[in-house]
Formats: C-alpha cells, sequence, structure tokens
C-alpha cells in the first residue's frame, strides 16, 4: 500500500475502491452493492486483520456514500465505532508524533462529518466509458467543427486560419476497427472501461460521402510519436459523435484484415484548447506524403530544420539554461557554414518532407554530408529515407563519413547497403559497394 498524506482517501487503497465503489453502487442496490464488495475485499484482499488496510476500506467507503447520500447507520456506525476504539491508530505512531497528531485530527473531523446532514443522493456511474460504440468494421461519416477554433498543428502542418476555418461542416471517414477495455471492475466484471480504435482514411468531404470508392480510400497519416500510421484511440463514448452529426455508411470489415494496428496515436474528442484540439489533429493529418526532392525553400527553413535536429534530446543539465544556449549557437553556426560551403562548392541540397519541409542533406561530388532530420521525426525512418533518396541519385562514388559515436547512422547505413572502405580515429567510411 502506498499512503501520501494522513487523510481519509491519502492511500492507494482507497483511490483504488472509489472506482470499484461507483461500479458496484452503479449496477447494485446499496445493501447487494456492500455485499459484493465486502465479499471482493475479504476473498481477494484483506480482512480485519490488517488494520491499516482495513481502515482504508471502511472510512473511504463510509466517505464514498456520505458524498453520494447513500451512506447507511450500518456502515455510518461501523467507522465510527473504529474511530473511537483507535483501530489501526497506533500504526501512525510509527510515523512520528507529528504525524500521529495529523492522523488524530483528520479522524475527529471525519467523524463529525459522518454525523452531519448526507448532501442529497447522487446518481452513480463510474468515471469510465462504459458503452461499446459501432461495430468492428463499420465505416462513419464525421463532421468537422472547425469554427471558432485555433489551428494548434502548425508544427506538423502548415494550414492559415482561414483555411482551417473552411472546412468547418465538411465531413472525414473513419473506420472502426475494435473496442477495447482497458480497465474491467473486480467486482462488477460487466463494468469496463471502453476505448474505440479507429483507422482516419485521407480526405475531406463537403458532405456525407455516401457513394465513396471504398477501394480507392487511402489511409490519413497521423504523427504523434515514434509511428506514423492511419490509426488512432479516442472515447467510446457516443456523445461526441452524435454531436459531429454521424452516419454509418456501411460495414466493410474485410478492409481489415492485415491492418496494422499498433499505434500509440489518441484524438480525444473531449479536449477543445488554445493548444490543442482534434479538429486540427484530423485536418493535419490529411493529404500527407513523404516527399524527397532538392530544396527548393528558404534559408530560414533550413535554419529551421537544423535547429531543431541538433537540439533534441541534447540538453546538458550540468550547465545553465544559458550555456546551452550558447553552445547550441555556436554549432548550428557552424552547421550552417558547412551547409553554405558545399553548395558554393557545386554541391546541391535535397529535402524531405511531411506535410511541411522536415529535413535536409547535401551532396557534393558524391560526398553525401550535412543529415539533418528534426527531433520529433528522427525516430519515424526519415533519415533512412532521405539518405536511401540520394543515394539512389548521387553516383556509383557516393559516400558519407559517419562519426563512429553514431550507432544509429551506422546502422541505417549498413541497412541501405553501404560498406565500410575506410576508418579512422573518430569516423568511418561508408560507401555503395
Amino acid at each position: 500500500m502506498g499512503t501520501w498524506n494522513t487523510s481519509i482517501t491519502g492511500n492507494d487503497t482507497a483511490q483504488d475502491l472509489y472506482i470499484e465503489y461507483s461500479a458496484a453502487f452503479y449496477k447494485f442496490d446499496v445493501e447487494e452493492a456492500l455485499k459484493q464488495i465486502d465479499n471482493y475485499i475479504r476473498t481477494e484482499m484483506f480482512d480485519e486483520s490488517d488494520e491499516e488496510e482495513w481502515c482504508n476500506y471502511i472510512y473511504s467507503l463510509a466517505d464514498f456514500m456520505w458524498k453520494k447520500g447513500i451512506l447507511t447507520d450500518s456502515i455510518r456506525n461501523k467507522a465510527i465505532e473504529m474511530i473511537d476504539s483507535g483501530f489501526g491508530l497506533e500504526l501512525w505512531q510509527e510515523a512520528g508524533q507529528k504525524t500521529f497528531d495529523s492522523r488524530k485530527k483528520k479522524l475527529t473531523e471525519f467523524k463529525e462529518k459522518l454525523l452531519s446532514p448526507q448532501p442529497s443522493r447522487k446518481k452513480i456511474k463510474p468515471n469510465v466509458h462504459t458503452e461499446r460504440i459501432f461495430d468492428d468494421g463499420d465505416i462513419i461519416a464525421v463532421q468537422l467543427q472547425t469554427s471558432g477554433k485555433p489551428y494548434t498543428e502548425q508544427e506538423t502542418k502548415l494550414i492559415s486560419e482561414e483555411d482551417f476555418h473552411a472546412f468547418d461542416g465538411k465531413y472525414v471517414l473513419m473506420q472502426l476497427v475494435n473496442c477495447y477495455a482497458s480497465w474491467t471492475s473486480s467486482i462488477v466484471l460487466e463494468v469496463k472501461d471502453y476505448w474505440a480504435c479507429f483507422r482516419l482514411f485521407d480526405g475531406i468531404y463537403d458532405t456525407v460521402p455516401n457513394d465513396v470508392d471504398l477501394l480507392s480510400l487511402k489511409d490519413a497519416l497521423i504523427h504523434q510519436g515514434q509511428k506514423i500510421s492511419s490509426i488512432f484511440t479516442c472515447e467510446s463514448n457516443m456523445f461526441y459523435f452524435k454531436r459531429r452529426n454521424y452516419k454509418v455508411i456501411c460495414n466493410r470489415k474485410d478492409l481489415l484484415s492485415g491492418l496494422d494496428t499498433n499505434s500509440n496515436n489518441s484524438i480525444f474528442w473531449g479536449i477543445n484548447k488554445p493548444w490543442s484540439n482534434p479538429d486540427s489533429q484530423i485536418v493535419a493529418a490529411m493529404g500527407n506524403q513523404i516527399i524527397c526532392k532538392e530544396f527548393s525553400g528558404t534559408t530560414e527553413q533550413v535554419e529551421h530544420i537544423c535547429r531543431y535536429a541538433n537540439r533534441y534530446g541534447r540538453f546538458d543539465y550540468s550547465l545553465s539554461r544559458e550555456e546551452n544556449e550558447a553552445r547550441y549557437i555556436t554549432e548550428e553556426k557552424i552547421i550552417a557554414e558547412r551547409i553554405n560551403k558545399d553548395i558554393s562548392n557545386g554541391g546541391k541540397l535535397y529535402s524531405i518532407s511531411f506535410g511541411r519541409e522536415i529535413g535536409v542533406v547535401t551532396v557534393n561530388n558524391g560526398h553525401i554530408d550535412n543529415l539533418y532530420i528534426e527531433g520529433q521525426y528522427q525516430r519515424n525512418g526519415f533519415g533512412s529515407r532521405l539518405l536511401e533518396y540520394v543515394l539512389s541519385i548521387s553516383g556509383k562514388e557516393s559516400y558519407i563519413d559517419v562519426p563512429l559515436s553514431n550507432k544509429e547512422l551506422l546502422h541505417i547505413c549498413d541497412k541501405l547497403g553501404l560498406v565500410k572502405t575506410k576508418r579512422t580515429e573518430y569516423t568511418v567510411r561508408m560507401e555503395k559497394p
């Protein structure tokens, strides 16, 4: 058990049991719920011989029932009897006099609360998603609601506020992959916390697309972590879909065959904040392609990419913030000079984009150098893809000098079939075979 303060609910047991109480009183009447709870505690957890845990149980149960307006005389009397007798209180003496006195004060206040008139009876429902929505394979049209919201995904994909708001009232398509239970009540097995797993399709429609060619649908690309995928999880709650004027188009469970559902993407319909909203995340996932080409952007774009590539995960906590900033500025000045030198000597700058430019690399007389991928995209295979692209167009004599300390880049080069041909104290040259 973990205890973090002297209050009635300041421990892990009380917190864990609270949701079980809500499931039991949600499913059963008070008398039956109390029987189910007590049977679960005694058979699966502990009994009166564990005084500390028994106090956490009885006190948290009395507290829950009082707040919900359903406290019975038997539970009230049992809790007060334990308080008056000092049941389990001696265990608190081991924590010191100050903590002991604080616990006694909390118990006195709790007794006064239990003896006071309890609130009117409240409706009890577990704070979880208890419904399983739609059927696996259902393809659903859902309305975008962008009006009055900020576009919060500029770092992922550049869209003006005006263009974002123009999507208001339009529709996107998604397919339910499955609903899964992330938690199941130990007392009431049918009470579960369901989450919905969806596949988001690429495309925004003016109206509900009843006659869309389903076989031509492409997956949207959501980037939130280490894997780019069309798969996302959300609340399993029909309330959000009703608000968005959903319509089930059809069921095509066959389209789920072979689908990779391993993803950590989440789109929460209930979160609409100045820094995050579901409509921004959905719109940002549309129309994305991974494109490698000769760079045609601005110097400022290159500086932005290199800055966010260079600084990612490299904060030195032994230095002050100002010292780290000075180090970054020095390094990024050198990076800019190296890129400019390669281009001035006839080299070319290539980029990879995903909604916007996110990585660059130079090629000069077969020498591949200055490979920089923005930090949040570094573990998504973009570096490998950009390197593979420039190797395909840079000729047989192309090579890249890799620092021996950069194990990840060495691994990428090995995967792409490059061979080690020359080694110094600090680098190894990787060339086409």
